[in-house]
């Protein structure tokens, strides 16, 4: 699980990077959304323009002149966008639109960043969803959602803080997806016990600290940009697909949980209780369970226990 955290949090670096280069080479242009709002908002002007070289150029049989803005100006524009993104970010505290998108956004990437991970490293394909229905990896996704939550207001704060409760958010996370798998779904998908530095089965000193890391670059680094791009929903539409989709994972969640509630009970030889238990065990029985969730493990004599 924690190796395919840091993955999301490389790629989302690398995203981060690579936003902050098409920032610059807009900035140079005089391009972009954000270049023309900081415009009509006043917060550069045209004298942005003064020692700009201009030059011409082509494009599908129309000839336009384009700016090429000094470096000095090209400081003012970035300083003049960071400032936009403060003051956005101090007036619009997340909320149930944006942790929507960061769900769905880090449970697909977990999912593609595990089925990559397995197969460059062991050269095998296999199903890696977390939901019976999606390619949704869930763990990844309330893992993202619980870093902002408790995150945000902390953004300012010293580093050390950041750390420390970060860590503890991921001690936490891992803590309780772990017990709940074993103890509600009768199922286990990792364990740190073979670590000479474990403190329970799912939480080890070293990933605590790599997640106090990891928290800093996704405090820091990756989760101011990313709200500010994702924004606040400007149509009535944008709020209905976000409770739409909010709709969906709840719902996939429970029949995921129930799901895998039921194959236990099957190991232990209980029926079904009412009409909803024997459609879970038509539809999503044992054979549904092993096909798509191949990396969870549902063999109790098989799970590891402390020596």
């Amino acid at each position: 699980m924690f190796r395919i955290v840091v993955l999301i949090v490389a790629l989302f670096l690398i995203a981060r990077g690579i936003s902050y280069l098409i920032q610059r080479y807009l900035a140079a242009r005089g391009a972009g959304r954000t270049f023309k709002r900081m415009l009509r908002q006043g917060r550069i002007d045209a004298g942005v323009y003064d020692d700009a070289i201009w030059t011409e150029s082509s494009a599908f049989g129309r000839t336009k002149l384009r700016p090429k803005i000094s470096s000095a100006q090209q400081r003012v524009i970035y300083e003049a966008r960071r400032a936009l993104r403060e003051d956005f970010l101090n007036d619009h505290a997340p909320g149930f639109y944006q942790y929507i998108i960061i769900f769905l956004v880090a449970s697909v990437l977990g999912l593609i960043l595990e089925t990559v991970y397995m197969y460059a490293l062991y050269g095998v394909v296999e199903s890696r969803v977390g939901l019976v229905w999606g390619p949704f990896s869930p763990l990844y996704g309330f893992g993202a959602v619980l870093l902002t939550a408790v995150l945000w207001p902390l953004r300012n704060q010293p580093i050390w803080i950041i750390f420390v409760i970060s860590a503890g958010i991921g001690g936490i996370l891992e803590q309780i997806a772990g017990w709940g798998m074993e103890t509600v779904m009768h199922a286990w998908s990792w364990s740190y016990l073979h670590f000479p530095d474990h403190i329970t089965q799912w939480v080890a000193w070293r990933f605590l600290i790599m997640w106090g890391v990891l928290g800093l670059a996704w405090c820091k680094l990756i989760m101011p940009e990313m709200l500010f791009r994702i924004g606040e929903p400007t149509t009535r539409r944008q709020a209905v697909v976000a409770g739409l989709l909010a709709a969906f994972i709840a719902l996939d969640v429970s029949i995921t949980v129930m799901c895998f509630y039921r194959a236990g009970k099957r190991q232990e030889g209980i029926p079904p209780q009412n009409v909803f238990e024997e459609y879970i065990d038509r539809h999503f029985g044992d054979d549904f369970i092993s096909d798509t969730f191949e990396n969870i493990n549902l063999d109790r004599d098989k799970r590891p226990r402390t020596q």
